[in-house]
Formats: C-alpha cells, structure tokens, sequence
C-alpha cells in the first residue's frame, strides 16, 4: 500500500539519497521520489513545483549537515513560506547528528514533525506515519 504520493529526500550524500530511494520503493511508501543536495535546492524544487500538485511531496526527510543552506537554515526559511504551499507536507529530520542540542532545536520548530536518526528504516517510518495518523484523529 502507497503511504505517500511523492517523497523529497534532502541530503549532500548521494549514497544515502540512492539507499533510501531503493528503501522507499522496496516498501512501497512512495510514488515518486526526488532528491535534493542541500537546503537551497529543496526550497527552489518546492517554490518550482508547488503549484503544480502533482510534484508536490507529502514527505520531506531532511538532513541536517549540508552545503549552501544545511537542515535549520532551510526549516528557518520554510517557516517563511505561505501556509497553503506547505499544506500536506510531512517534514521529519533525518540525521546521522547524536547531538542532544541539534535534537533540542528541532524540537522549537512547529514544522518539523519528527527527528530520527539514520539509516532510515522501515519500522521507524512505520512509526512516524502511526505518530502522524494519531495526530490527525487528535486534531
């Protein structure tokens, strides 16, 4: 069963975006799946792309430590965007960082729905897609 229509992976490591491409598709949570290296590119491909629906992902897993525009400066920026752009989007923090304080600072951010840690694995998008339906019926 599809969970998400379209996925955003946003990392600088081409190997991990590749892995977690082949994860997505293996349990079947996307359609589609994009990449983008940095923060920068993830913003520029949702500012392109969110008008036309059909790109639009309902699931962005963010790394933190990145060229350009690294994981908070580009939740800082998509703070900023218009409610209606960020309408359905899933933004969860995927990180190799074992940083109390980089967990503690995604905590103070309205938009970040989940901080886990890499590799991604199937229990743990499991378990951020049951926290997200438990939100719907709470809300």
């Amino acid at each position: 069963m599809q969970k998400f229509k379209s996925v955003l992976l946003v990392d600088d490591d081409e190997a991990t975006n590749f892995l977690h491409k082949i994860y997505l598709k293996e349990w079947n949570f996307a359609e589609n799946i994009y990449t983008a290296m940095n923060g920068q590119e993830a913003l520029d491909f949702l500012e392109s792309n969110l008008e036309f629906r059909n790109n639009k992902p309902s699931l962005i897993l963010l790394d933190i430590n990145m060229p350009v525009m690294n994981g908070f400066e580009f939740m800082e920026a998509y703070a900023d965007l218009d409610e209606s752009m960020k309408a359905c989007i899933v933004v969860v923090m995927l990180t190799s960082s074992l940083h109390h304080s980089d967990q503690e600072k995604a905590g103070d951010m309205d938009d970040l729905s989940s901080f886990i840690n890499k590799p991604l694995t199937k229990d743990q998008l499991e378990k951020v897609i049951d926290q997200l339906e438990k939100e719907k019926l709470t809300a």
